[in-house]
């Protein structure tokens, strides 16, 4: 292997190995055998392990009469796939005293392995206090554990590591949860919590700290609906009732006054003489305290349907606004009016932030003059909208692990203050951090937050014809990097957590390519139509077409195998304006056909949500779907 360079490995998703830019797939290796044995040796760190070892992780309690001359044949085909690969296969892969050992050159990257340890420093940051740390090296754990291992193989060796890898996924979650708890992001901590519950439904902390960041953002009905799904999954699949430590959190919200929120974790005592308490039965305070739940919940299920719709019915999307749309029902649950022509949207850090006149005409996706330009906040919880000041000229908004802002400001054609990135605060907006970009001259399109990393593409002249820059900044030490692109390669980015690699599309020359940011190597993986704003999700990439009504969707390892998932519209001429992921599935915006789209990612399903006006920008999280709406 060349130096400098670094091989990194995939277990989970799909088995494939990379150096040097080039990716071997699980179709390199030889069979499904060839797949257990490279894995169960990488997972292994270098042990020499008993050939019989082996045969019981491949064939699992029934390995063939020829098992031994099997592994083998199955060994030597595997070596000659480390070849391929630019490894040295005789000496990587060596047979000795009855065991094999796969020997992998240091400074190898594995993603379960990396899973693990950014889990462990998630959880000793958290420990020592630094948050911002927890919340990037957890987001990074719950990332790279999120996809299934060795995926269509079973057996003792596979489920156990499926385990493991859960349990990974588990601790970072938890650290997530309890690191926005602790930094005031209520809502993200609600987000987090919900896939803890999801992970593990059997488990009652994950109800608790659910409960508890309800609580903290001041949704006590929300809470006391939790409590309930609880109550009621341990009562119908296990016969038993919640613990003392839930049912504590849950008396103190029957017991709070009405208006104020109980802080996380307390737990209010009852005024009932102790007397008293003590000729209670256990079973009929038990009874007590399940009715009085039923009646909360009937009470508080009657309360939010009202809010939710206005009180009779769902809210009137108005030109101009952000919709909020539930990603289970796919009913509207909220419009706020905000600025003229809003655009790009992004949800981060409790808050709805959108950006107006981002230099796009919705019918044709052409370039034009800025105009009225504007970052706005929105706050969800009471639906006040706020225009961000300080002299904003937003074309590029993006977050990071922090729940923070990043803005690209665009001056074109004016004297005043270069093109720049701002990082702005999601709480205070106030601009902590301020980027000058150079060569952009007006449209500094991409911007995206990954690997520690800021991203932008500036285009010279504002001209998508043009050559463009690529920059790297470093928040931290300032330093930048920066490198020229054709105008090929020139666009929006979006950066792929967990493989390290960053998307850039440019729908000019109809074509989408991948930086795998350690290397510094590109390779455009997919060539046709007008791709934008890619965005992935789990281990594929999805992509707009600005040219026409459809969403791809390529492989975000190994070979792009682009698949095209049609949307179903009559008005040939509607195009895909953009994409976003979250809620278990991928969302898609046709302006010209007043639509907004769910995309089944397990079927490519796709189903149509109507809106009266055209909608543009469109951001999901586990529980909303965000989508920007003008007139048009």
């Amino acid at each position: 292997m060349a130096s400098g360079s670094q091989l990194r490995v995939f277990l989970a998703g799909r088995v494939a190995v990379e150096a040097n830019g080039h990716v071997l797939d699980e179709a390199r290796f030889p069979g499904r055998q060839g797949r257990l044995l490279f894995a169960y040796l990488v997972a292994e760190g270098g042990r020499a392990v008993p050939r019989d070892e082996l045969a019981e992780a491949l064939w699992d309690d029934a390995p063939p009469a020829t098992w031994d001359k099997a592994l083998t044949v199955i060994a030597s085909k595997l070596r000659n796939v480390l070849t391929e690969s630019g490894l040295d296969g005789g000496s990587a892969l060596t047979g000795a005293f009855g065991c094999y050992r796969l020997e992998l050159p240091e400074g190898t990257w594995v993603d379960v392995l990396a899973a693990a340890s950014a889990a462990a420093d998630a959880e000793d940051a958290l420990a020592a206090g630094d948050l911002r740390t927890a919340r990037a090296e957890g987001a990074m754990a719950a990332s790279l554990a999120q996809q299934p291992l060795l995926p269509g193989d079973d057996g003792g060796w596979v489920e156990e590591k499926r385990r493991e890898l859960a349990q990974v996924r588990l601790r970072a979650l938890t650290v997530l949860v309890d690191a926005c708890l602790r930094s005031g992001d209520a809502s993200e901590a609600a987000t987090w919590a919900e896939q803890v519950t999801a992970l593990e439904p059997f488990r009652e902390s994950g109800y608790r700290r659910l409960m508890e960041a309800h609580i903290a953002a001041g949704n006590r009905a929300e809470a006391l609906r939790v409590y309930e799904r609880c109550r009621r999954l341990l009562s119908e699949e296990l016969g038993t009732y919640p613990s003392p430590e839930t049912e504590s959190i849950y008396r103190s919200l029957l017991e709070a006054v009405p208006g104020e929120a109980p802080s996380v974790g307390e737990v209010r005592t009852t005024s009932t003489p102790a007397g008293k308490r003590a000729r209670e039965s256990p079973g009929r305070r038990r009874a007590a305290l399940l009715l009085a739940a039923l009646l909360v919940a009937a009470v508080v299920a009657a309360v939010l349907a009202l809010v939710s719709h206005g009180g009779h019915a769902p809210p009137r999307v108005v030109p101009n606004s952000v919709v909020r749309i539930d990603p289970h029902t796919l009913k509207v649950t909220q419009v706020v009016p905000v600025v003229d022509a809003p655009d790009l949207v992004v949800a981060s850090g409790g808050f709805v932030w959108i950006t107006s006149h981002i230099l796009r005409d919705v019918d044709s996706g052409a370039l034009r003059n800025a105009g009225d330009r504007a970052l706005t906040r929105l706050d969800p919880s009471n639906g006040k909208a706020q225009v961000v000041g300080g002299g904003l000229a937003p074309c590029g908004l993006t977050d990071d692990p922090s729940g923070d802002i990043w803005l690209a400001n665009c001056y074109p054609g004016t004297t005043g203050p270069g093109d720049n990135v701002v990082r702005i605060d999601a709480r205070t907006l106030e601009f902590k951090k301020t980027f000058p970009v150079s060569g952009g001259e007006g449209f500094l399109r991409g911007l995206a937050y990954g690997g520690g990393s800021l991203w932008v593409t500036a285009l010279f002249g504002g001209d998508l014809q043009n050559d463009g820059t690529l920059t790297e900044i470093d928040p931290q030490s300032r330093a930048e990097h920066t490198r020229q692109l054709t105008p090929a390669e020139s666009g929006g980015l979006t950066w792929s957590e967990g493989y390290g690699d960053l998307w850039i599309d440019n729908f000019v020359s109809g074509s989408l390519t991948r930086l795998h940011a350690a290397s510094g190597a590109m390779k455009t993986t997919f060539s046709g139509g007008n791709p934008a704003f890619p965005v992935v999700e789990s281990d594929a990439v999805w992509v707009a077409d600005w040219g026409e009504p459809r969403v791809v969707r390529l492989h975000a390892v190994g070979p792009a195998r682009p698949h095209t998932v049609w949307l179903p519209i009559k008005n040939f001429t509607a195009t895909t304006w953009d994409v976003a992921a979250g809620a278990g599935a991928v969302w898609a915006t046709t302006p010209r056909d007043h639509a907004v789209w769910r995309i089944d990612p397990k079927t490519n399903a796709v189903k149509r949500i109507r809106v009266p006006f055209a909608p543009t920008g469109i951001a999901a999280d586990a529980n909303n779907v965000w989508v920007t709406v003008r007139k048009g």
